[in-house]
C-alpha cells in the first residue's frame, strides 16, 4: 500500500502580481517621456502672450538718453541719497 501526498498548488497573488506590472509600466514609461520622446518646440509650448514679449526683450536701453533728457533733468531729488557704508548690517563673520 502507497502513501500518496499531493502537494499544495501555489495560489497566485494576482493584486501583488498587477502591482508590479504597474510600477514596471511606469518605469518604462517615464524612461521614454524623459529620454526619448520628441521635445516639443517651444512656439507650441509658450503661450502667444508671452512670445510678445520677445519684442520687448530686444529693446536696447540707453540710460544717457533718459539722464540726457531735459524732462528727467526737471525732477527734484527729495531725499538723500544712501551712503555705500552705511547699507545693511555689519558681517558678523568677519574680524
Amino acid at each position: 500500500m502507497a502513501i500518496l501526498i499531493e502537494e499544495e498548488k501555489r495560489k497566485i497573488n494576482w493584486f501583488a502580481l498587477v502591482i508590479v506590472v504597474l510600477i514596471i509600466a511606469a518605469i518604462i514609461g517615464a524612461t521614454y517621456y524623459l529620454f526619448f520622446s520628441p521635445t516639443p518646440l517651444i512656439e507650441k509650448v509658450v503661450p502667444s502672450s508671452v512670445q510678445s514679449l520677445q519684442v520687448l526683450s530686444n529693446i536696447k536701453l540707453q540710460p544717457e538718453l533718459i539722464i540726457n533728457n531735459p524732462k528727467f533733468q526737471v525732477l527734484k531729488t527729495y531725499i538723500n541719497p544712501i551712503e555705500t557704508g552705511a547699507v545693511g548690517k555689519n558681517n558678523p563673520f568677519l574680524r
